[in-house]
């Protein structure tokens, strides 16, 4: 018994030097390949930067030459001819930087604009897409109250028929999920569901 004990003790350290050997190798190739990768990236940049130096910083040429203005293409003005012709001028005053106002509307542009801004309102109130399935008894009912309409029934579907018949547009979005109409006992087990308010 002390000779299979002896021999899984030895069996352990030998695995346990084999793991570490083999851990020191696996770090060194790891850091050997990061130093590689970085001499690389420094030869890369040097020869980059040589190749840039070789061609200059400016490698485009000009196309002329500068050349001195000849005296006929200079007007000679005295300071006292100079200081009477700003005086002359009248954007002298005036801020050069200020941008000038733009030019009021006139009274008839004026009425066409909210003319036509009166007939984008109409437009848009006219052609609101309300998706009346989605909205509850309360926010039915207030919608309702708020078109001013008169004899809204209790009930959610009376309600959406009721709005519907009264010349509102309404979306039909067939994407919404629409409730299945079930009688009482169809459902799974035979149990019979009511619903507060008769909704």
């Amino acid at each position: 018994m002390a000779g299979l004990s002896d021999s899984i003790t030895i069996g352990i350290l030998l695995l346990l030097i084999f793991g570490a050997v083999s851990f020191y190798l696996y770090s060194r190739m790891s850091q050997t390949e990061k130093r590689l990768g970085l001499l690389e990236n420094l030869l890369l940049t040097l020869k980059l930067s040589t190749e840039a130096s070789l061609m200059g910083p400016d490698s485009v040429e000009p196309i002329s030459s500068p050349a001195p203005l000849n005296p006929e293409d200079v007007d000679d003005v005295h300071e006292e001819d100079y200081a009477a012709m700003l005086k002359a001028s009248p954007s002298a005053h005036s801020m050069p930087s200020m941008p000038s106002m733009p030019s009021m509307p006139s009274k008839s542009e004026e009425a066409d604009a909210e003319e036509l801004l009166r007939s984008m309102n109409l437009e848009k109130k006219t052609s609101v897409d309300v998706n009346y399935e989605s909205m509850s008894a309360k926010e039915l009912k207030a919608l309702v109250k708020e078109r001013n309409l008169a004899g809204a029934p209790e009930k959610k579907r009376e309600i959406i028929a009721f709005l519907k018949n009264n010349g509102v547009r309404v979306s039909s979005d067939e994407s919404a999920p629409q409730p299945l109409p079930t009688q009482p006992g169809e459902l799974d087990g035979g149990f019979s569901v009511e619903l507060e308010n008769g909704l």
